[in-house]
């Protein structure tokens, strides 16, 4: 079986056709179909040819849809990406910076004495003695906390009942930059620990399956607080309240600085 056909060239774009089509299919633009009827010498192709160039055509439209949802699923990605980045460079809410012309407290020493001492004791920190002490302790000590492009600018600390937030404020370009994590401390055989509860870049969460490897977001300044965090390893217990940490020291027959 054979068939007659012609090409219909676009009056927009010139492209050349199939008979069958109405709008061209680069540009969209109506057709001439009049041009038909006064085709004198048209092709002549066979039931096979007529599949082939129908299923050619098919073929086409499937590349420009899958072409289509690639370009759309970009858009969409990079339209996520830029989201989770505005996110993570909101500020959570933390204090001021505060600048004050008193001496720091001097937590080291007495944790110090707590620990040498073979009474039973007991000392309580406040919130705001603790990040008056910090303060101190890692402006002397921020070369080793700054990086390439990103430098140190502060750390708090905040307590609640059974709970101590830490917040790094860092900075890249001007521009601040806040990570946070919740975390329980304890003293457990003779070392303190902190087991993650939640953490996040700014206001995004990190996943919970993400949390045993966000340490390394706080990790320098530990090792820039490392007197003060063997001096907690040799306490007996860490107690966090509201604005407040309660710590005691061991009250067994082995020395504390063993």
């Amino acid at each position: 079986m054979k068939t007659a056909t012609a090409q219909l060239t676009c009056p927009e774009c010139q492209r050349e056709n199939e008979a069958e089509r109405i709008y061209c299919h680069d540009c969209g633009a109506r057709l001439d179909r009049s041009a038909l009827a006064n085709c004198k010498a048209a092709k002549i192709e066979t039931a096979e040819e007529l599949h082939k160039r129908m299923r050619g055509m098919f073929s086409q439209r499937r590349i420009k849809a899958q072409l289509a949802f690639f370009k759309t699923a970009k858009i969409l990605l990079a339209a996520f990406a830029a989201a989770a980045l505005v996110v993570m460079l909101i500020s959570p809410d933390v204090p001021p910076p505060v600048k004050t012309e008193t001496l720091p407290p001097q937590i080291n020493l007495r944790l110090e004495t707590l620990t040498e001492s073979r009474q039973p004791q007991t000392m309580q920190f406040s919130e705001e003695d603790v990040n008056t002490y910090l303060g101190n302790v890692m402006k002397r000590k921020k070369e080793k906390l700054e990086h390439p492009l990103l430098g140190f600018e502060r750390a708090i600390l905040e307590f609640t009942e059974g709970n101590c937030r830490v917040t790094m404020e860092r900075s890249i370009f001007g521009y601040s930059i806040f990570t946070s994590g919740d975390y329980n401390a304890q003293v457990k055989d003779g070392k303190i620990t902190a087991t993650p509860k939640s953490a996040a870049i700014g206001r995004m969460p990190i996943h919970p399956v993400l949390l045993a490897y966000a340490g390394f977001l706080f990790s320098d300044a530990v090792a820039a607080m490392d007197r003060e965090h063997k001096l907690l390893n040799k306490v007996g217990s860490i107690h966090l309240h509201d604005k407040m940490v309660e710590i005691t020291n061991k009250t067994d027959a082995e020395p504390a600085g063993r």
